[in-house]
């Protein structure tokens, strides 16, 4: 498990806060009281709720309700916790239990939410959420206070305290219902011997039916002998009726045949006639087509341009020969004066006499307007003769559109003809094997006379064959109804027996079990729990001398831990008592201790993988030289994420990541200071 993020809304001092986990050392230092504990509650109750915490603990002063929400990785999977305290009137409540992942995001009850989590962690404990979490609580994250506790308790409560750390409860449970199940093993061997008393008489019962069984039996047999040879009779005589019933049945429908053939031939002879009828009518309006097709044939395109685009070239043309004669009018008018005033000699206008240069204008002119004149008869003649193309043009296409609806009808007379073809020769051999079948039905009528003589005869027989029959099965059923009542009778008497052994043998198979939950499950379960104590006695002592080495630099002291798990120190061979140490001394047994403890739980518990170690004030009381050997302990957890509560700022060199806590006006606040 790795913790990502953690969000507190009216937690203890914290009114809004949000804070990063990253991979790595993370330190949170600050003074006493200013709220770096309250981090690591806030993260336990996220994950596994109050447990033995008081509600109005955690929810900060005043305020009626307050939340934590967690993001946390396990499995390389993200997921997010949430839960909120409600407090009303005098009471608290945990609602709006959340949890987030990749599935989507569903509501829970706080015990749900619990389970669920330590499902994801794969923590093997119960869900109840008035408790705490023993693998959390000491492979991750065990409170200063919690630990010191702990070395203080009376040998039997610490032992008592560390069996469920290291799921040895589990041994003590499966004693306690061993001997439960003994005494229900040997209440149920007694009920089963008690069911299987009158074995003797119902066997005795079951010989008398047997023999009776035996002697019903071979009068059956003689029966049914009588019954198959009555039978076998019985099923020649309906084999050849179904065979002669067949028969009639088809000489029936055969004579039924022949007035719908007489039919079916009329109808034919009418679809012949209408046949040849429509083919003569649709050749006859071919041969009626065909001229028009070749007289509208020979009239030929005068052009490839279409009609729209003549009548656009035609528009142009009279406008431009309408411009032109308007053109030529002017140009005639100009002329006109031109030459009436080089008559006259005087300008009517200015009265000043003309020169001779205005003779080569009059010239000018009248050559404009000779020019003008001849492009207005070309555009004239070009005009008359874009119009008959033009009347040319629409006799042509007129003429093909005749030719296509022309064409469309030959097709479609075409198309007629071969139809009333097609229809007149399926007439005609319908007409031609209607009257071949007529034939042949016809002689199946004399057939059908002899096929009624003798199916008469034959169901008499088989009438008086179905009364044997009927008289044979009577007396087999009544022979079959004894049989089967006593052969009931006996199986019930057996199935008795069979379930009365099942009794004695489950009573006698009880017995053994006993013997063995007795005299050698129990036996077994407390030497294997002792061996387990014993080994994990001797790793925890070899894990709390190894940390406790570490920090305490003194080749006179030496420490271990007895067979109830109590630390005990030698000073140069001599036991010394623990209350009796340096607050240093006591702080590195509390360590050494917290980290054997965390060790073990992680190797026990089943998906406890070590990668997030949580200490809280670890260091109370450290010299500076203790404090120094806090670097080889952590590089020596080799934990990919490890967070350190602690006041002392000279831990801040041994972190990734330091985090200020303080807390101004009773509200807690966090500054990440590198």
């Amino acid at each position: 498990m790795i913790i990502k993020k953690l969000k507190l809304e009216n937690i203890r001092s914290y009114k809004n806060q949000e804070v990063d986990f990253p991979l790595g050392k993370t330190l949170f230092e600050g003074d006493i009281g200013s709220g770096k504990s309250t981090i690591l509650m806030a993260i336990e109750f996220g994950l596994f709720g109050l447990g033995s915490e008081k509600a109005g603990s955690l929810l900060r002063a005043g305020e009626s309700e307050g939340s934590v929400s967690v993001v946390f990785e396990s499995g390389n999977k993200e997921y997010t916790v949430q839960r909120r305290l409600v407090k009303k009137k005098n009471s608290f409540s945990q609602e709006d239990c959340v949890l987030k992942s990749s599935e989507g995001t569903k509501s829970y009850s706080a015990t749900e939410i619990k389970e669920k989590v330590l499902d994801i962690l794969d923590f093997n404990e119960p869900s109840d959420p008035k408790a705490q979490s023993f693998i959390y609580r000491y492979a991750i994250y065990t409170p200063q206070e919690e630990m010191k506790a702990i070395l203080t308790l009376r040998p039997d409560h610490r032992l008592q305290t560390l069996r469920k750390a290291f799921g040895l409860e589990e041994y003590k449970i499966a004693g306690e219902n061993s001997k439960s199940v003994a005494n229900d093993i040997k209440i149920r061997s007694r009920e089963f011997a008690s069911m299987a008393d009158d074995i003797k008489e119902i066997r005795a019962k079951i010989d008398q039916l047997k023999l009776s069984i035996s002697q019903k039996k071979q009068n059956l047999e003689s029966l049914r002998l009588e019954q198959a040879q009555v039978s076998d009779m019985l099923q020649n005589q309906k084999i050849k009726r179904d065979t002669l019933r067949t028969e009639q049945l088809k000489l029936k429908a055969e004579t039924g045949k022949v007035d719908a053939l007489l039919k079916l031939i009329e109808e034919k002879k009418g679809e012949i006639k209408t046949a040849q009828s429509q083919l003569e009518s649709n050749r006859v309006k071919i041969k009626l087509i065909q001229p028009k097709v070749t007289e509208l044939a020979t009239i030929t395109n005068p052009t490839e341009l279409p009609q729209k685009e003549l009548k656009v070239e035609i528009s142009s043309l009279e406008e431009e020969l309408k411009k032109l004669r308007t053109l030529e009018t002017q140009i005639d008018s100009k002329f006109r004066d031109y030459k009436e005033i080089l008559e006259i000699g005087v300008c009517p206008t200015c009265d000043q006499k003309i020169t001779r240069d205005f003779s080569e204008v009059v010239h000018h002119k009248e050559k404009e307007l000779r020019e003008t004149k001849e492009k207005v008869g070309s555009c004239d003649e070009n005009l008359k003769m874009k119009k008959n193309l033009l009347d040319s043009k629409v006799q042509f296409d007129q003429a093909q559109s005749k030719l296509e609806d022309l064409g469309r009808s030959i097709s479609e007379y075409e198309e007629n003809v071969k139809i009333w073809k097609a229809k007149f020769d399926e007439a005609s051999k319908a007409k031609e094997s209607a009257t071949g079948e007529l034939t042949d039905v016809r002689a199946s009528v004399q057939r059908l006379e002899d096929v009624n003589a003798d199916l008469a005869n034959l169901e008499g027989r088989i009438s008086k064959s179905e009364d044997d029959a009927k008289r044979i099965a009577a007396e087999i059923s009544s022979g079959e109804a004894h049989f089967h009542d006593w052969e009931r009778q006996t199986k019930d008497y057996e199935d008795s027996i069979e379930k009365k052994l099942e009794k004695k043998s489950r009573s006698d198979k009880l017995n053994e079990y006993l013997i063995w939950v007795q005299d050698y499950f129990l036996p077994t379960l407390e030497m294997v729990e002792k061996h387990v104590m014993v080994n994990i006695n001797q790793e925890f002592d070899s894990q709390f001398q190894k940390w406790f080495g570490m920090l305490v630099d003194d080749p006179g002291k030496q420490a271990k831990v007895d067979e109830e798990f109590t630390p005990m120190i030698q000073q140069d061979g001599l036991d010394q008592d623990v209350s009796y140490l340096s607050g240093g001394e006591k702080t590195s047994v509390a360590l050494a201790y917290r980290l054997a403890l965390n060790a073990i739980v992680r190797k026990v518990s089943t998906g406890m993988n070590s990668n997030l170690l949580i200490l809280d004030e670890p260091t109370d009381g450290f010299s500076k030289e203790q404090l120094s050997k806090v670097r080889e302990i952590l590089d020596e957890i080799q934990s990919p994420q490890i967070i350190l509560v602690s006041h002392e700022r000279e831990l801040e060199s041994f972190a990734d990541q330091v985090i200020k806590v303080s807390k101004t006006n009773g509200e807690s606040s966090i500054l990440i200071v590198n």
